[in-house]
């Protein structure tokens, strides 16, 4: 039986909506930019794309964090049914992601038929069924992909899948036991890159010696287990949502604006300063922890409609982020194609000239695909007035 309940539906977080479209466009300027390209960036603005592709972790935190306010309620219930919760899961993801495996098909054969050792049929269908049914992440890397940005899909579903279960429970904790495993989490997260990074600090790339052995086996387990070692940033996100809700002040406006003020000055001067492209102990160790008070600071209401972005335009546009999030490499590769036997612009020219237009076609995608097709999926298998008892009352599951 799933537990229910009838609390309250909380205040829509506007600005943390509009927050997702920042996201978004953090991991588009990461695969539009390449730095031996021309026209070339200045410097900061060059780290400042290359880092991008940090915000998947901004995503997975603010997904634990909002699903967390959504569905969890002060007492550790869950808000509604299991059943309608991966309804809605389902419902929210699928129509845009199989849209834009749709349109991915023509780069996926070709990565088919050129990778090296040659794909076999077995494999080819291993990859299809697994990327239809959201579970790739767990597959080996580095052989074709079937759209780019999928993997993070596979992630997000094993999320979901343990929510109900994980949720209620971390919701029953204390509050200072809810702090020690965000706080656990997190630095239990961090492990396997500082274990792999140690690899290389100490010089024990080649070594046959149980501490080698064990640090390299250690720091591979993010890219064979992707799904699980992402895991800790989504945790971190539930029990911050958690906390949120449970704060009994909300404190000054100008406090938490100065707060985000502050920490968007040291995430990019963090990015700016460092080498480009951070490594994983950065983006977990460091990024990680400022993506969670960002989050914090914007849901208790900062000042200026929440620095615009719980502006109308920005809520808009943070709607419409997961299909510019899933659609954008697949609309490079065609633009670049086209580039290539008509205007031949160099690449970041053409990146320049996409973005706008990426942007114009995931809000099309949003109205017109996204938001009909999730409503459709919706309403399938919901009760029919026929099918509601005399009583008025509705059976849960």
């Amino acid at each position: 039986m799933s537990s229910s309940s009838s609390a309250p539906r909380r205040a829509p977080l506007d600005a943390c909506t509009g927050l997702r479209f920042l996201a978004a466009m953090g991991v588009v300027g990461y695969h539009f930019y390449c730095p031996p390209c021309e026209p070339g960036a200045p410097t900061f603005l060059g780290n400042l794309f290359q880092a991008g592709f940090t915000t998947v972790s901004l995503f997975f935190v603010l997904s634990g964090f909002i699903l967390a306010y959504n569905y969890l309620d002060d007492r550790g219930g869950f808000v509604g049914t299991k059943r309608d919760f991966y309804r809605a899961r389902f419902a929210r993801i699928y129509p845009i992601y199989l849209l834009a495996l749709v349109v991915d098909v023509p780069f996926f054969i070709r990565s088919i038929q050129m990778i090296e050792p040659a794909a076999t049929a077995g494999e080819v269908a291993r990859i299809s069924l697994t990327t239809l049914t959201l579970t790739q992440a767990w597959l080996e890397l580095g052989r074709p992909t079937w759209n780019i940005m999928a993997w993070t899909l596979s992630a997000e579903a094993f999320f979901y899948l343990l929510f109900p279960l994980v949720g209620p429970w971390l919701a029953r904790q204390g509050t200072r036991r809810l702090l020690a495993v965000a706080v656990g989490t997190w630095l239990l997260g961090t492990t396997p890159f500082i274990a792999g990074a140690a690899v290389s600090w100490w010089g024990l790339e080649g070594s046959t010696s149980l501490l080698g052995s064990g640090l390299r086996a250690f720091g591979q387990l993010p890219a064979q287990l992707i799904p699980v070692t992402r895991l800790p940033e989504f945790i971190v996100g539930i029990c911050l949502g958690l906390l949120f809700c449970r704060r009994t002040q909300a404190g000054r406006v100008a406090v938490r604006t100065a707060g985000l003020l502050a920490t968007g000055a040291v995430l990019v001067t963090l990015i700016v300063l460092l080498p480009p492209k951070p490594s994983p102990v950065v983006q977990m160790g460091l990024l990680v922890p400022l993506f969670a008070l960002s989050i914090w600071l914007l849901a208790g209401g900062v000042a200026w409609k929440g620095m615009l972005l719980g502006t109308r335009p920005l809520v808009l546009l943070g709607g419409a982020s997961y299909a510019l999030y899933l659609t954008h490499g697949t609309m490079m590769g065609y633009a670049l194609a086209l580039n290539t036997r008509t205007l031949a612009l160099p690449h970041n020219g053409v990146a320049l000239l996409l973005v706008p237009v990426a942007i114009a076609c995931s809000l099309v995608l949003f109205k017109a695909v996204e938001e009909p097709g999730r409503e459709w999926l919706r309403r399938i298998g919901r009760a029919r007035p026929a099918d509601v008892p005399a009583t008025g009352s509705v059976s849960r599951s």
